[in-house]
């Protein structure tokens, strides 16, 4: 009877390893470059790493837009705040981008097909990047807990502001936009 709960015991932590391996390996920092970046969002760090299918068929990678400030955005079609902002990063995408601002939409908790998504897009004359987040890792990296939600990374690629909820005013976009191109 000893060795049977000796046998279930190192079988227990043999699975726990097993377990905490390949979660580790799934979520280890992704290194891009040189630079390893973390797998948790937190203001003052450097944001994690995004690469997503967008909805052009393009793969948008955050990493890539070192140099640029930018707004990532999480939300879904059914998410009214959501659509209520576009309209203000539309009109912020304009204004911006010849100072290097960017605004990536990142869909995500949301059971509306690719071709929903479109719809909504064309009807919001959306003018910036939007990516499926669809099975969600991006966001939980992200520690997205309602929508939308708001990531303000610098030129670094450091997170400096997070907003949750929304619509975002114009004026609270310009004035962390400013102190994002400060950086």
């Amino acid at each position: 009877m000893q060795n049977l709960k000796i046998g279930i015991g190192v079988l227990i932590a043999i699975l726990m390893l097993t377990v905490n391996a390949c979660s580790g390996a799934n979520s280890s920092n992704a290194s891009v470059g040189n630079t390893s970046r973390p797998n948790v969002a937190k203001v003052g760090d450097l944001a994690p790493e995004i690469s997503l299918k967008t909805m052009t068929g393009e793969q948008f990678v955050l990493s890539q837009l070192k140099g640029k400030a930018v707004l990532v955005n999480f939300w879904a079609t059914w998410c009214g705040p959501c659509r209520a902002e576009f309209p203000a990063f539309v009109r912020k995408t304009k204004e911006y981008a010849d100072k290097g601002f960017v605004i990536v939409g990142v869909n995500t908790q949301d059971d509306n097909s690719d071709e929903g998504v479109l719809t909504f897009m064309r009807n919001s004359v959306v003018n910036f990047t939007i990516a499926r987040d669809l099975d969600g890792n991006v966001a939980k990296m992200y520690r997205v807990t309602g929508l939308p939600t708001s990531y303000f990374i610098d030129r670094a690629g450091i997170i400096r502001d997070v907003v949750i909820g929304g619509p975002i005013p114009d004026e609270k976009i310009d004035e962390v936009v400013a102190k994002l191109l400060q950086y």
